[in-house]
C-alpha cells in the first residue's frame, strides 16, 4: 500500500509538472481606491504568459490583462485601478497560466473586498458612459 501511494505521489508531481508553471503566495490586497494582486512563480517551463482574470460573485469571469513570463523565480506585481464598479465591494480573482503550445491552466480563486471612495465610483461611471 505504501509504495502504491508513493508511485501515486510521484505521478502526480511530475503531471503538475507539464502544466509548465508551479507558483505560491497569490495574494490580493484592497489598497485605497486600488486592488493589488502578487504572486511569485518558481518553475516557469513553457508559460508564454499569465492572464488575471477578476469577475464579481455570481458573473463570469473576464481577462483583465495579460503579462509575459519573466522565467523561473520571479515575483509579480499588479495594480488593477479599474476595480472600483461594484456595488458590494466583492471581487473574485483567478490567475490563467498560458503555455507556448496554448494549453493553459487556473490557480485557485482569491476572493476581496473592495470597497472605493464615491469620486472613484462616479468617475468610473463616467468614464463607462463614454466608452
Amino acid at each position: 500500500m505504501k509504495k502504491a501511494l508513493v508511485k501515486i505521489l510521484f505521478l502526480l508531481s511530475i503531471s503538475a509538472m507539464f502544466l509548465g508553471v508551479y507558483y505560491s503566495d497569490f495574494n490580493i490586497v484592497s489598497d485605497t481606491d486600488n486592488v493589488i494582486l502578487s504572486w511569485h512563480t518558481t518553475i516557469e517551463e513553457n508559460l508564454k504568459e499569465t492572464s488575471i482574470e477578476r469577475k464579481v460573485i455570481n458573473g463570469t469571469f473576464n481577462s483583465i490583462v495579460s503579462i509575459a513570463a519573466k522565467g523561473n523565480n520571479s515575483s509579480y506585481t499588479y495594480v488593477d485601478e479599474n476595480a472600483f464598479k461594484v456595488e458590494d465591494g466583492i471581487y473574485v480573482y483567478r490567475l490563467k497560466f498560458i503555455n507556448n503550445d496554448g494549453s493553459s491552466s487556473f490557480s485557485s480563486e482569491q476572493t476581496v473586498t473592495h470597497l472605493t471612495s464615491v469620486p472613484k465610483k462616479t468617475w468610473g461611471s463616467i468614464k463607462a458612459l463614454f466608452r
